[in-house]
């Protein structure tokens, strides 16, 4: 009696097979030189933005900024990284999406009812409640079950985020329901 060997199964192959098509590269390079003028932009039309006299630490000015100086750094690493590096072809595990995978419309639709409802809250609820709605709505719509936490979660980083605008930058957000409170 022999011991055959089992073949080992075969699959099919999953991975894209390189673009030899020169306009990708020239679409990636567009990419890049369309996050490099938006950046280009922020810093522009951040120059419009008044100051007051008392601000001499943060003004209104450095956030923006900050945005544009990220965009331009972000624009010329990619546009860098296109010209340096030649076109590979991504591996079978190079994606986390499976970009074959039909559209949920069913997890769309309840991001875009979560939105409206935000949209709908920020003023006669507040920031704070109406971004802890958003983020738990989020949540909710794209699989947690983890309700308390997600709501605690939201609404620590939505108040964080209230003091921060409007105690650090001077912005005001709109208050709602916790007017006394804030």
């Amino acid at each position: 009696m022999s011991i055959e060997p089992i073949d080992s199964p075969t699959f099919p192959d999953h991975t894209a097979k390189p673009n030899d098509s020169p306009w990708l590269r020239y679409v990636e390079l567009l990419a890049a030189l369309v996050v490099i003028a938006m950046g280009v932009v922020i810093l522009v039309e951040t120059r419009d933005i008044r100051i007051p006299r008392a601000l001499t630490v943060v003004g209104p000015r450095d956030f923006p900024r900050a945005i544009g100086v990220g965009f331009l750094v972000i624009g010329i690493w990619y546009a860098i990284d296109i010209v340096r590096n030649p076109p590979v072809s991504p591996s079978a595990d190079s994606e986390d999406a499976d970009v074959e995978a039909p559209t949920d419309w069913r997890v769309l639709g309840q991001l875009a009812i979560v939105l409206a409802l935000y949209a709908g809250l920020m003023e006669s609820a507040g920031f704070v409640l109406a971004s802890s709605v958003l983020f738990l709505g989020t949540a909710i719509a794209l699989g947690s079950r983890s309700f308390i936490r997600d709501a605690f979660i939201g609404i620590v980083l939505s108040s964080l985020s209230f003091l921060l605008f409007s105690e650090w930058l001077g912005i005001r957000l709109p208050q709602g329901v916790l007017g006394g409170i804030l």
